[in-house]
């Protein structure tokens, strides 16, 4: 009975062992403690941002003061600052209405915003504007002064949801210029002066 005893305990501990040999073998080469996701990916190199791009881009923003070289839709007035000197063909979203409505009605291509059925109710029609502005003041308060003032406000307000959507209470963004040459042209200022654009702080 002891030889049967210790033959089986022989059995465990040859088990136990060739299962240890087994197991330290792998935790060496492939262990899970030790893996690391994407641990063997390259590195992606830094971009080098030289002087000449920098002022290449300079360059740029200074091309777009007085002149309108950088329109594509022959409809943008020059504007007073380089962040407002922009098509509504560089703009994304403006781009895609004109785009929808080219491949809706091909017959009739248009090339500005401005120029889009949608833009003339939705950002200039007198009665659209009104229903909006009361809209506004029930949920933000206030009283903008002259109702050119208000009109013109609630039009940029109302261009930047028909493209955009609903943006959020901080979030802001530049509207072509065309489009605001036809608005402020519609409803325009007693003085001759605008606001412009401003980022939120």
């Amino acid at each position: 009975m002891e030889d049967y005893e210790s033959s089986i305990s022989g059995d465990e501990n040859y088990g136990e062992s060739e299962y240890e040999t087994e197991s330290e073998s792998s935790e060496g080469e492939n262990s899970e403690e030790e893996a690391k996701p994407y641990q063997f990916e390259p590195v992606a190199p830094q971009p080098i941002v030289e002087n000449n791009v920098l002022d290449q881009q300079n360059d740029d923003v200074q091309r777009r003061q007085g002149n309108t070289d950088w329109c594509q839709c022959r409809l943008c007035p020059v504007m007073d600052s380089e962040e407002e000197s922009v098509c509504c063909r560089e703009i994304d979203r403006v781009n895609a209405k004109i785009e929808e409505f080219n491949l809706l009605t091909p017959q009739a291509p248009i090339d500005c915003i401005t120029i889009h059925p949608g833009f003339q109710t939705v950002c200039l029609d007198r009665y659209v504007l009104e229903t909006a502005y009361l809209q506004y003041r029930q949920e933000h308060g206030g009283v903008l002064h002259s109702e050119n003032e208000r009109m013109r406000y609630v039009g940029y307000r109302q261009l930047a949801r028909w493209c955009w959507g609903f943006l959020g209470k901080e979030i802001r963004v530049v509207l072509p210029a065309c489009s605001k040459r036809v608005i402020r042209d519609n409803h325009p200022s007693d003085s001759g002066d605008y606001t412009g654009h401003h980022f939120h702080n």
